[in-house]
Formats: C-alpha cells, sequence, structure tokens
C-alpha cells in the first residue's frame, strides 16, 4: 500500500486546523461563582437582606454560548458571548432565564408570578471574575398587583471552585 502523498497530508492538516478555529475560546473560567453585591439599586421585592447574600451559581461556556445554573429558585439562565475579542480580552456576556407559574414571598406576601424574569450582564475581569448587571422581575398576576417588583443590582462574581467541564 502506498503512503498518502505530501499534498494529501498538508490539506488534511489544513482541514483540521480551520475546524478547530471555529470554536471560540474565552478567558473566562467554568466553574462556581460566589456573586455579591456592589451596590444595590433597586430592590422593591426586599429580596437581598444583606450584600453576600446574592445567589451563587455555576458556569458553563460552549462556543459563543453561556449558561448560568442559579442556586435562586434553580433558574438557568442562556445567553451568549456578545464581544468578538481575543482570548485574552474582557468580554461582555448577556444571560436571561425565567419562571412560570412560580409562587414566592415577597415581604409576608404570598404571591403567584405569572412570570420571573432575571436578567444577567456581565464583564470578564479575569479568569476567574466577572461583574455587572443584574435584575429581577415580578410579574404578578392581576389579582395580586401589591406583587409587583424589580430588583436591580451590580455584582461581582468570583469563582471559588476548580473549573468545571463544558455542559452537554
Amino acid at each position: 500500500m502506498a503512503s498518502p502523498s505530501p499534498s494529501v497530508l498538508s490539506l488534511s492538516a489544513l482541514s483540521l486546523v480551520l475546524a478547530s478555529g471555529c470554536t471560540r475560546a474565552y478567558l473566562q473560567n467554568e466553574g462556581r461563582y460566589e456573586f455579591s453585591a456592589v451596590d444595590v439599586l433597586r430592590d422593591d421585592c426586599g429580596l437581598i437582606s444583606t450584600p453576600d447574600s446574592l445567589w451563587d451559581g455555576t458556569l458553563s461556556i460552549s462556543g459563543d454560548v453561556v449558561r448560568l445554573d442559579s442556586d435562586w429558585r434553580h433558574l438557568r439562565l442562556i445567553g451568549a458571548f456578545l464581544q468578538q475579542g481575543g482570548p485574552d480580552d474582557s468580554v461582555t456576556f448577556s444571560l436571561d432565564g425565567t419562571e412560570s407559574n412560580a409562587a414566592i414571598t415577597l415581604g409576608t406576601d404570598e404571591c403567584i408570578a405569572d412570570q420571573i424574569a432575571v436578567h444577567l450582564e456581565g464583564t470578564t475581569q479575569r479568569a476567574t471574575e466577572f461583574k455587572g448587571v443584574m435584575s429581577v422581575r415580578v410579574l404578578p398576576r392581576v389579582e395580586q398587583p401589591s406583587c409587583a417588583c424589580q430588583l436591580w443590582v451590580t455584582y461581582r462574581a468570583v469563582q471559588n471552585a476548580a473549573p468545571s467541564a463544558s455542559f452537554p
């Protein structure tokens, strides 16, 4: 059996290099992050008792897709990187998650929300840290207008464990 010609080997190597270039690499590590409030801009809901009471979560990255599995209400936020930068550049990402027909206690009120919506924007500071703005909107049923509220907070998230594998 004859060995492949050098041009066939070169084309095979080139196709592998080009295919591997399609996957983005970002500076941000995957894994568990601890979130703390830098500034509470608005909290009609009374969701934050202390700055350290923000919810932690696990960040996963697959290409340009970002996922945060939040400890609060076990919400999954999904989004993407917004800026095109190199692997060592700070980049911004945006995530959203919702829960429908949700029971939630706000102060002394027991509420049934048509929807709880969480939006998070983050900017990489270093591989183990990002910061940004998070908002929570509670949209109640018509019968419970007193349950309508919002939380707006600037936050800092710091990785507290070894990086985890990408999500499937």
